[in-house]
């Protein structure tokens, strides 16, 4: 196996980082695929994999379709596929500005690990902000307890809770902030939990907003493969529910950032669905 199929094989497997992260990565193998002289079926087979084996995250399915239209264009593929990046990477910098400058002081409840949410909070915190940050352990796999050290050594005031602890805490937030892996034409696709956490907030009365890209939009539904496979809870020969990502209906969300700015949920779910009839028009 070719560090090329290595590096595939641990961006297939991949169940920690989330989709701007697996994104930059996909990205920047396809690229050195190429340069090593990939042939154009090889690279598709490979973005298909990578976007196979991550239904629940919409740029790379959008990465796929790229791939597949410029594969057969050597000259053109690398400059396309850089470019792609540079915009979702500019993309990402600008919804972490807007966030930043919208974010209130205030006491916030996040779960699972959002590169976007770490930034725009970070950003938040440097210009002077004063926000408290309780994160779930975001169980499995604990991407939270990541996010609670990241944003502590940022100096950002941090509350670490157990996932059901969250529940106690919703009363006490004055918002919810998600980051997002799809938005999707029948809501956020997101961690195994978003979904219970927001429908606690939306009875509490807690506003839950998404942060994310445009890239991040999807014109499609949802999907069961979305559910995606976690890690086993124990290692014991037990029936294990081992969902990784759940949909939070479009009217539990509040609304969304993205670089563009806050939009509300409604607008958001109307622009995916005049997306989805162009895309089924095609």
């Amino acid at each position: 196996m070719n560090r090329c199929q290595r590096a595939l094989e641990r961006l297939c497997s991949d169940r920690k980082s989330g989709a701007f992260v697996l994104t930059k990565r996909a990205v920047r193998l396809l690229v050195r695929m190429a340069k090593g002289g990939e042939e154009p079926k090889g690279l598709v087979a490979a973005a298909e994999r990578i976007a196979k084996a991550h239904p629940a995250m919409a740029p790379l399915w959008h990465l796929a379709q790229k791939v597949r239209a410029l594969a057969g264009q050597p000259k053109a593929f690398i400059g396309e596929l850089n470019g792609f990046l540079a915009e979702m990477e500019r993309h990402g910098a600008k919804a972490v500005e807007q966030a930043a400058l919208w974010l209130p002081e205030s006491r916030l409840l996040t779960h699972s690990f959002s590169s976007l949410v770490f930034r725009a909070l970070r950003l938040a915190r440097e210009s002077g902000k004063r926000i408290e940050v309780v994160c779930t352990a975001s169980f499995p796999g604990g991407e939270g307890i990541t996010l609670a050290g990241e944003l502590s050594r940022v100096g950002v005031t941090v509350v670490l809770v157990a996932d059901l602890q969250a529940f106690e805490w919703l009363p006490r937030c004055d918002l919810v902030l998600f980051g997002a892996d799809t938005w999707c034409l029948d809501g956020l696709v997101h961690k195994v939990g978003t979904r219970t956490l927001a429908l606690a907030a939306h009875q509490s009365g807690v506003p839950v907003f998404s942060l994310g890209t445009s890239e991040k939009r999807l014109p499609m539904g949802w999907r069961e493969e979305m559910k995606g496979e976690a890690p086993p809870v124990a290692p014991l020969p037990l029936p294990q529910d081992r969902t990784l990502y759940d949909l939070t209906k479009w009217s539990l969300l509040t609304g969304v950032l993205d670089e563009e700015g806050v939009h509300s949920a409604e607008e958001v779910a109307g622009q995916l669905a005049e997306a989805a009839r162009a895309w089924h028009n095609l």
